[in-house]
């Protein structure tokens, strides 16, 4: 799925990456102000859209996304 979208593997692998940073930074404001809420849930949904074009992942990468 990635090869439709022009990505890499690797840009893809950077792209997970990314997202679970912002995930990361999102996770404890978003449970004290509500505000946010709609903002990381977005990045929520970017992450489980990245996954799935990703497919299966080699461990590695699984480790260093930490789902």
């Amino acid at each position: 799925m990635a090869k439709t979208f022009s990505f890499t593997d690797d840009e893809l692998k950077l792209l997970l990456v990314a997202v679970r940073q912002m995930r990361r930074t999102f996770a404890k404001p978003r449970q004290e102000d509500e505000a946010l809420e709609a903002y990381a849930s977005l990045y929520d949904a970017l992450f489980e859209k990245l996954r799935e074009m990703a497919g299966p992942l080699p461990g590695e990468v699984d480790e260093l996304i930490g789902e």
